[in-house]
């Protein structure tokens, strides 16, 4: 069995990279690969450009799994976060109680915030992969992730929201009352209190008493995030999952995705190896003076000089895949070559996958 055969084995397969490189195309080809050789696959996006509708046809995607049918007898889901959508859910999950869960999600805080409260999006994220691989739906889910630099902040958020949560300064906030009694100048306490109410005329909040509510709501449920976020990190670490660097020959991608390598094994996640896309394959011709002397000059000479142009590219390249597996030691689990025609279509995204998977 092939390495690419072993990797469309994993339960949770995470395409890692910066941007540009077709994380989304091989991400969707991927999950298509999987249904092909016999497994129930989905693809998720947490990728904010929302590309993988184009790379599917499809004019949307949602939270809820929609059918990518490719042929009679071929399918797969595909899905994409909807952060609010999964913050509503988790907030009725871990809540005491419907009371306190409706209190939530009614606080104008929690409706204003929740799409953007620092960690929230990925943290969601992480929580719509846990809900998936427990519903035991899927056997092979795939996951088109943001760019390299967002993709950190993806495997570090399920620890860092709960930290934020379980922090003195959120403590703080669910008495903000303290913030005026703790401040022990006169002037400064005047001047807090002048803040506060002009941010209350501003926002027409009742800044006060909506951030101790907010804050106060999620306190019963810091526990059942912090036992999500510790069952989490364990599935990102788990046999059963594999990261898949995505990258292309560009020198510079190249070197981010070295780095990006070293990050993740420092942290035990498990690298399954790497997709090079757009690798440039050129023959090698022992005489390519031969093959165009039925032209005549100067068509000929621009001829040889294309020939020796791609030749060079195509060594780049070459020596590009080298580098990564010299500084990684992680395998090539495939080198798409380079193409002209974007796969925007099923029909193009099938061409992909076996180019990818044959």
């Amino acid at each position: 069995m092939g390495a690419i055969d072993s990797l469309l084995r994993k339960r949770l397969i995470l395409c890692v990279g910066c941007g540009g490189v077709g994380k989304t195309t091989t991400a969707a080809a991927l999950a298509l690969a999987a249904a092909r050789h016999a497994r129930r696959a989905a693809v998720i996006t947490v990728d904010p450009a929302r590309r993988l509708k184009d790379a599917l046809g499809l004019d949307g995607l949602s939270t809820e799994p929609h059918r990518v049918e490719v042929d009679e007898t071929l399918h797969f889901d595909a899905l994409a976060l909807d952060i609010k959508r999964t913050f509503d859910s988790l907030i009725e999950r871990f809540a005491p109680s419907a009371e306190v869960a409706q209190r939530i999600q009614s606080n104008r805080l929690y409706q204003e915030l929740s799409d953007g409260l620092a960690g929230s999006a990925e943290y969601m994220a992480m929580e719509k992969l846990h809900e998936l691989l427990h519903a035991h739906r899927y056997q092979t889910l795939v996951v088109d992730t943001p760019p390299s630099v967002h993709a950190r902040d993806l495997l570090a958020a399920p620890n860092r929201l709960t930290t934020l949560l379980g922090s003195r300064a959120v403590s703080l906030l669910q008495a903000p009352s303290t913030l005026l009694s703790g401040t022990t100048s006169r002037v400064a306490r005047l001047g807090l209190s002048t803040l506060l109410k002009a941010l209350e005329r501003w926002t027409g909040l009742e800044l006060l008493h909506d951030l101790s509510d907010f804050v106060g709501g999620f306190e019963a449920m810091i526990g059942g995030f912090s036992k999500r976020a510790d069952e989490i990190s364990a599935l990102l670490r788990a046999p059963a999952t594999a990261f898949v660097l995505v990258t292309t020959p560009e020198p510079h991608t190249v070197e981010t995705t070295i780095a990006f390598h070293r990050e993740l094994t420092a942290g035990g996640f498990p690298v399954a190896g790497i997709i090079a896309n757009r690798v440039l394959a050129f023959p090698r011709f022992d005489d390519p003076a031969a093959l165009v002397t039925a032209w005549e000059e100067p068509l000929r000479h621009k001829l040889l000089l294309n020939y020796a142009e791609l030749r060079e590219l195509s060594r780049r390249d070459r020596r590009a895949l080298r580098r990564l597996h010299d500084a990684t030691g992680a395998p090539l689990l495939a080198a798409v070559p380079a193409v002209t025609d974007a796969p925007t279509s099923l029909a193009a995204l099938q061409r992909f996958a076996h180019r990818l998977v044959p």
